[in-house]
């Protein structure tokens, strides 16, 4: 099948997954005005992963294309049941039939640009982009749930893998192999996400009770250019930089790598990979954002558990906005409800398990104003929403136990920041851009202000700066002094966060829903990013690296559908005449020096195409020349062998390597890959044990049939690494072995049986 057909027959199967989400949609997003159509194909599609999941995790259908298709049908049948009992939710799909088709316009029109984007550089080389292939390929080689790890033989997979679970659904309704699914779920992950940020700011902006259609247009356009073309203006300090353009400058703000070298080609930088460092830009950290993810093409958990998450922020909206008691016999009610409120909660933490932090806190947030609002005092509403809140909560927990309960993550806790604080200089090269689309909307709206609000709101995040003083200052280190102008940013931090808490309570209690939706949205991602400035997880890293990696792209999400509805909302007020007005000229700027930003993307794009890989969307095929003959001896293994049986040995390549590609490719165990990835993600990985255990075989003194035979070993290859680091005559370690598989470029031994 051709790449025009593999896209084709991709948004088939997505359109199919999408057609399942409807019903439900409607039902779970009945109090926003878009009823949820626009949110449908995340929701179809976490429906019909799970369900095929879990049959597989019990061991009820064998994994494969039977059961997906099965999935897809009882998906259907519930949404089927569904409107049979909840007639009202046909209707209100009806009424929205503009909506739909225009969001399905845009989805097409964004998932055909972003695959064309991953044709262009396709392979699966470098970063984690063979981590996350092996987690495809391990699924679709798979027949129970969680699949075996094909790089610690004798254990399943230790990580939250449900959206590459959905990345295989995809694949197998659309009859594509795990090398296309992989750029192939890139792209249209990537425009669900951008479709369902455009529902959601739509939503939000017509809670204000537009009257101008072009409101709504402005709301969603606005958001899909903040999520997916807005990039730190880092990125447009390298593109200048290369062309000579203030270099002394640009080098002052103290990113490694920025600017590149000077020099361009076709008008972008020529420095190979000169936008990798638009993700470096704080020291030990990773700020990564959406147009950078999508165009470095991996999809890891955090690309993956996207558009989830704007569901999940849809939820607190709709909580917010209020119409329905925050109470716990309203979910016996609406036992509907309830079910689905719980998948996507687990479905969020079985695909990017952090997440579901971070949304449950917002959640959590919305759901204690509402009941703020409803007159209840503080210790009352905790109590009511602590009720309110548990049910869902625990089915949730009952849902995703099975994933979960078969975890073995390191242990984690929470810790201050020290010694890693964010210098306002490049902090404001990251968020400057994002923040300045919701700015210029303000400028222009001019809403009222509640200074007794804002003063609480203010106090609170300034307490909790002064917490962390107490608890940094004893510190030897002299951590108050060394922050330096860190302290300008927990300043800034603590003022948008007053600014937004008194716009959005005047709001409030003009009963402008929407306005205080969309305002306390752009909180929820302000006060994210803050805490990240103050605490961190102490996990395996020993820095803030992961927690920034994986928060902020959350408050990008919220920020940039925040920054969509107050577009919307001020192309409905805003009358010809305040046009001509020093606000609007200042609201100009912002939004010329953020439409500015989206040069970077369109740069690294273009810079892409440059690399000189072979377009197509086989990830697996530039091997053919990086190592000749391993995708045949994968094929052979992967048709072969069975990956709950077999442990085909390689050398243990070390993490972000090009190592371990037969049990990529193949699904089938090795005895050790990638051994700093495994001690992520389980807390006894025995990686110095199975790394003996492979020298035992290639290098040891003894008879390397006794030491694989001892290590559960059922083949050896000896291919073009192992020749590498074991020398040339490694393959007279096995002569007499029977050959399993042969070619002009490596060797499967099969392990002789011996005494075993």
């Amino acid at each position: 099948m051709g790449a025009a057909g593999s896209v084709a027959s991709w948004y088939l199967a997505s359109l199919a997954v999408a057609a399942t989400g409807l019903i439900p949609g409607a039902h779970l997003f009945d109090r926003l005005p878009t009823r949820g159509v626009l949110y449908a194909r995340a929701l179809g599609l976490l429906l019909t992963t799970w369900l095929a999941w879990t049959a597989a995790r019990f061991g009820l259908v064998p994994w494969g294309t039977p059961l997906v298709a099965l999935a897809l049908g009882l998906a259907a049948g519930l949404g089927a049941a569904l409107a049979w009992r909840r007639p009202e939710a046909i209707r209100a799909l009806r009424a929205q039939g503009l909506t739909l088709l225009a969001g399905e316009v845009t989805f097409l029109a964004l998932f055909v640009l972003l695959a064309l984007m991953r044709m262009q550089a396709p392979a699966a080389s470098g970063t984690e982009k063979p981590m996350d292939l092996m987690l495809i390929t391990a699924v679709h080689q798979a027949t129970t749930m969680p699949p075996p790890d094909p790089w610690l033989a004798g254990y399943d997979v230790s990580y939250y893998h449900l959206g590459h679970v959905g990345a295989d659904v995809l694949a197998r309704l659309a009859h594509q192999q795990p090398g296309v699914a992989f750029n192939l779920v890139t792209a249209s992950t990537g425009a669900t996400a951008a479709v369902a940020v455009a529902g959601l700011a739509v939503d939000l902006a017509a809670l204000a009770g537009l009257r101008r259609r072009i409101a709504r247009w402005t709301a969603g356009g606005v958001a899909i250019v903040s999520l997916l073309l807005v990039a730190p203006l880092v990125g447009l300090a390298s593109v200048a930089g290369a062309h000579g353009v203030a270099r002394d400058a640009i080098a002052k703000l103290g990113v490694e790598g920025v600017p590149p070298p000077a020099g361009t080609a076709g008008f972008v930088p020529d420095t190979f990979w000169w936008w990798w460092r638009t993700t470096r830009v704080l020291p030990r950290t990773i700020t990564e954002y959406p147009a950078f993810t999508l165009l470095l093409g991996d999809p890891h958990a955090h690309l993956l558990g996207m558009p989830l998450a704007v569901l999940v922020l849809a939820l607190a909206a709709q909580v917010f906005a209020g119409g329905r008691p925050l109470t716990w016999r309203g979910w016996l009610h609406d036992p509907a409800r309830l079910l689905l409120t719980a998948l996507l909660f687990a479905g969020v933490v079985m695909t990017n398990a952090w997440d579901v932090v971070t949304l449950g806190m917002v959640w959590a947030a919305a759901a204690l104003l509402a009941a703020a609002r409803a007159g209840w005092r503080p210790p009352a509403s905790l109590m009511l929403i602590a009720r309110w809140g548990a049910i869902p909560a625990g089915v949730a927990l009952a849902l995703a136990w099975p994933l979960l309960g078969r975890l073995d993550p390191p242990p984690t806790s929470l810790a201050l920041i020290t010694g890693e604080h964010s210098d306002s200089v490049r902090w404001l090269a990251f968020w400057l851009a994002p923040a300045l689309p919701a700015a210029a909307a303000l400028l222009l709206l001019r809403p009222r202000f509640d200074r007794r609000a804002a003063s609480f709101a203010g106090g609170a995040a300034a307490l909790a700066v002064t917490g962390w003083a107490i608890g940094a200052g004893g510190r030897p280190s002299g951590e108050l002094a060394a922050r330096g102008n860190g302290w300008l940013v927990l300043a800034g931090l603590v003022c948008v966060i007053a600014l937004l808490a008194g716009w959005a309570r005047a709001a409030d209690e003009a009963r402008d829903r929407g306005l205080s939706s969309a305002l306390l949205l752009a909180g929820a991602a302000t006060a994210l990013v803050f805490l990240t400035e103050l605490v961190r997880v102490d996990d395996s890293f020993g820095n803030r690296l992961n927690t920034v990696f994986k928060i902020w792209l959350v408050a990008w999400v919220a920020l940039a559908t925040s920054a969509g509805a107050l577009a919307g909302i001020a192309a409905d007020r805003i009358e010809a005449a305040a046009w001509r007005s020093w606000r609007a000229g200042l609201a100009a700027a912002c939004a010329l020096v953020a439409a500015a930003s989206t040069l970077t993307p369109l740069a690294m794009a273009v810079s892409r195409t440059q690399e000189g890989q072979k377009p197509g969307l086989d990830a697996t095929a530039y091997l053919e020349a990086e190592q000749p003959g391993i995708r045949p001896a994968a094929a052979w293994v992967r048709t072969t062998l069975d990956p709950r049986h077999a442990v085909v040995l390689q050398s243990a390549g070390d993490s972000y390597s090009e190592g371990n590609q037969l049990s990529v490719l193949s699904g089938v165990p090795t005895l050790l890959g990638w051994p700093g990835h495994e001690r992520q993600w389980r807390g006894d990985a025995p990686t110095a044990a199975r790394r003996d255990e492979v020298e035992a075989v290639y290098a040891g003194a003894g008879d390397p049939g006794e030491a694989a035979r001892a290590a559960g070993v059922t083949h050896v290859y000896v291919g073009t690494l192992e020749r590498d680091e074991y020398g040339f005559g490694v393959t007279a370690r096995f002569a007499g072995w029977r050959v399993a598989y042969r070619d002009e470029y490596g060797t499967i031994f099969e392990v002789p049986e011996g005494a075993r």
